[in-house]
């Protein structure tokens, strides 16, 4: 990020490019999370400048307004419980000594991006933050406790061109190898932790076939619903936050959406979203306890039409 001042209209422009990128990564990734050291309205754009400064300057209001839909985790810290097998303070980033720009400088964000095998966001406010990867000084400890450091890499992307760059590769980490709807359910405890599913949907989810066009989109949307209640329980918010429309059922059709839970208990499951761009939807219950978690009453077909 800019250390220095900038003009006015530069602010403007970062702020800018910057929601666009991250509008082209959730076209990518509807889940995303942004992890940043301080939250998103207090994200500097240069020395003075934040986004919430902006936005009360009565600029870029629809950018902002945008960023408050967005899952934000901060500090980066907060990050670490999502990393399995390795302690991120056994990890030190740094920007290589002959780096142009920060020389020897710790680059936690960058380094974040490369622990996760994710993805690091820049304001190209200086060329060396143009480039589609950039290479850390990476300093663990070895299996004898040796201090060790290596050269590694980090995606990194300025504008929504080289996420197109990244998508192929980026859409390859998300996408499970998942054959048919049964191997779905039979992994559901695996890809999708934060999910539980009423008897029901069994059969609905076995019976999605491969190369059926439902299953990507349910897997899309399932998974959308998982990582949303991820991040509010990392977030602590009021309520997840979903990267997709979410609408609870209107008053004349509630009672289609009323199913037994395990327990032989009756719910009315109002909260949906569309599996476009077929008829299908999935419809769920946002639970708090006995934890926070979804509780999946139906995916398949819209009620009501048969």
């Amino acid at each position: 990020m800019p250390k220095t001042q900038l003009a006015h209209a530069v602010t403007i422009g970062h702020l800018q490019q910057l929601v666009a990128t991250i509008r082209e990564a959730r076209g990518i990734d509807a889940a995303l999370i942004l992890n940043s050291d301080v939250p998103l309205a207090n994200f500097p754009l240069g020395d003075g400048a934040t986004i919430a400064s902006v936005r009360n300057d009565g600029e870029c209001v629809e950018e902002s307004l945008y960023l408050k839909t967005v899952n934000n985790r901060a500090p980066l810290m907060l990050a670490a419980a999502d990393v399995a097998k390795v302690d991120p303070d056994l990890c030190e980033y740094r920007l290589p000594v002959a780096a142009p720009l920060y020389p020897g400088e710790a680059a936690p964000g960058l380094g974040f991006a490369h622990l996760f095998d994710g993805l690091g966001l820049s304001l190209a406010s200086h060329n060396f933050w143009l480039a589609q990867s950039i290479e850390l000084d990476l300093a663990t400890f070895d299996s004898v406790g040796e201090l060790v450091t290596t050269q590694v890499v980090a995606r990194n992307a300025d504008r929504p061109a080289t996420i197109v760059s990244h998508s192929a590769a980026l859409r390859a980490l998300l996408a499970p190898a998942i054959a048919d709807g049964a191997e779905l359910w039979e992994r559901r405890a695996e890809l999708l932790p934060n999910l539980a599913f009423i008897p029901r949907t069994r059969a609905q989810l076995q019976g999605i076939l491969a190369g059926d066009p439902m299953l990507e989109q349910a897997w899309v949307k399932l998974r959308g619903i998982d990582q949303a209640i991820e991040a509010w329980k990392i977030v602590q918010g009021a309520h997840p936050m979903f990267p997709f429309n979410v609408r609870p059922e209107s008053k004349s059709r509630r009672g289609l959406a009323e199913f037994q839970d395990a327990d032989g208990n009756p719910r009315i499951f109002s909260d949906h979203c569309d599996l476009a761009p077929t008829e299908a939807r999935i419809h769920f219950v946002v639970e708090v306890n006995p934890e926070r978690r979804a509780l999946i009453g139906h995916v398949g077909r819209k009620l009501g039409i048969g």
